[in-house]
């Protein structure tokens, strides 16, 4: 039986590729704080900040799965993407190598790159290229926007839109997105630690279907059966707004996340999904389970 070490386990992806892991017949090791990980995997307490508290645990383990991210920072908290995105792979990273560990699989995200704007991508891009210089037999994902039963965009969205037969959108609402469904990314990682063709390559994962951002609204509005109104707001004001009160935890939308928004979220490259042998589901279908 493979051992694995998953760190971020109790966040809504890590729920999700604990529970495919042990329908595989994994033993997990999950990293927790103070949520209760999948009854079935083996709770770590510990902090991905502070090595010491989980080395002793990858003493026996075949593979790590990193999924510790955020999609919003908390500084006074000490919730940084630096600290979350950065810190916490080199962490997972240095550690797995003490522990003569060579198989590491990363949760990144698409649109990661050198020259990111974000700061959220900026970070991740730091991981990346620490975990790609370790000598481990990395994995890399990249997923898109990630929906599912628990997810923080399309149920926020679905949220606001039951409270109102009026919604709003940015500028033209042309921004283009790519979602996958939670299970498609849980199927990767998991078929991941597997593959010993998928060691020193970075994926990207994105859904089968490329939707404008108001596209994905009405299909939100299709899934919970109503009748909304869309109406455009400048994108000009919605920028002021960002500047103003996107570091308030009170309002919806950061200034990273309108920054994310605006470039768009899709990708052409399909290979994880045929070299793992991973099938597409249907957005509009799957949200329906959810948000009807």
């Amino acid at each position: 039986m493979k051992k694995v070490f998953v760190t971020g386990g109790t966040g809504f992806v890590g729920s999700y590729v604990i529970c495919r892991l042990i329908e595989k017949g994994v033993h997990v090791k999950a990293l927790v704080r103070s949520k209760t990980p999948h009854r079935e995997a083996e709770a770590v307490q510990g902090d991905i900040l502070r090595p010491e508290t989980f080395k002793d645990a990858l003493k026996d383990v075949d593979a790590v799965i990193n999924l510790v991210g955020i999609i919003r920072e908390f500084p006074e908290k000490g919730i940084t993407f630096e600290n979350m995105h950065y810190v916490a792979a080199k962490n997972i990273t240095d550690a797995a190598k003490e522990a003569g560990i060579s198989r590491l699989i990363h949760m990144s995200a698409n649109g990661t790159r050198k020259n990111a704007v974000s700061g959220y991508h900026k970070t991740k891009y730091m991981a990346e290229e620490y975990i790609k210089n370790s000598g481990l037999d990395f994995t890399i994902f990249r997923p898109s926007l990630i929906y599912g039963r628990g997810d923080s965009f399309i149920s926020m969205l679905a949220g606001y839109m039951k409270k109102t037969p009026v919604f709003t959108y940015f500028g033209d609402g042309s921004y283009p997105m790519q979602p996958v469904s939670v299970y498609e990314v849980a199927e990767a990682f998991t078929e991941a630690v597997f593959s010993s063709t998928a060691a020193g390559k970075t994926y990207h994962l994105c859904g089968n279907r490329v939707y404008t951002y108001k596209e994905l609204l009405r299909e939100i509005s299709k899934a919970m059966n109503r009748s909304i109104i869309l109406l455009p707001v400048p994108e000009a004001v919605i920028s002021l707004a960002v500047s103003l009160l996107g570091g308030f935890s009170f309002f919806p939308i950061t200034r990273d996340q309108f920054i994310m928004l605006k470039e768009g979220n899709t990708c052409s490259e399909t290979f994880a999904f045929t070299e793992l042998g991973i099938k597409h589901r249907e957005f509009a279908d799957e949200i329906k389970k959810y948000i009807g």
